[in-house]
């Protein structure tokens, strides 16, 4: 009998693996190191907090890979108007992103909205200086909160460069 059993649950364990597996087939998979098919570049990154100013914002600083890599600091902040919409915040965010080789570094403004609850942020802007000058730059991240007191420490995310 408990072979029996241990069959139905073997049965019914595999029955339920299969559509996990199939929903994967067929989906696509971009790796951030390969040029996008877009004319997109395709970046992530991590960085963590480095210290916090008296107004509140942060400077963060960490590693930048996919199509192109090197080192990323920002500053990171709160805005104080309201974004408009429940659970929502405005934030900004200044990046200096020092790619190898350093033809392909550059600097950006962005500003967005982060959902409190769960950390998700989505920022839009602009390069303002070096490679890329003047293209369209997104990203999309999640703030980690594991510094005292629930601080923001760490920053994991996708930026997305337009080629033209």
């Amino acid at each position: 009998m408990f072979t029996r059993i241990q069959s139905r649950a073997f049965v019914v364990l595999g029955l339920g693996l299969v559509p996990i597996g199939n929903s994967l087939n067929g989906q696509s998979v971009t790796r951030a190191q390969e040029p996008s098919q877009d004319n997109k570049i395709e970046l992530s990154y991590h960085v963590k907090a480095i210290k916090r100013d008296s107004a509140g914002q942060y400077t963060l600083s960490g590693r930048v890979n996919g199509e192109l890599r090197g080192r990323a600091t920002l500053v990171f902040g709160f805005d104080e108007a309201s974004s408009g919409q429940a659970g929502r915040a405005l934030i900004h965010s200044s990046w200096v992103v020092k790619a190898e080789p350093a033809s392909e570094s550059f600097k950006a403004k962005l500003s967005g909205t982060v959902e409190v609850a769960s950390g998700q942020t989505h920022l839009v802007g602009k390069i303002t200086e070096g490679a890329y000058k003047g293209r369209r730059v997104e990203t999309s991240s999640r703030l980690l909160n594991f510094g005292p007191n629930h601080s923001l420490s760490d920053i994991d995310g996708n930026m997305i460069i337009d080629r033209k």
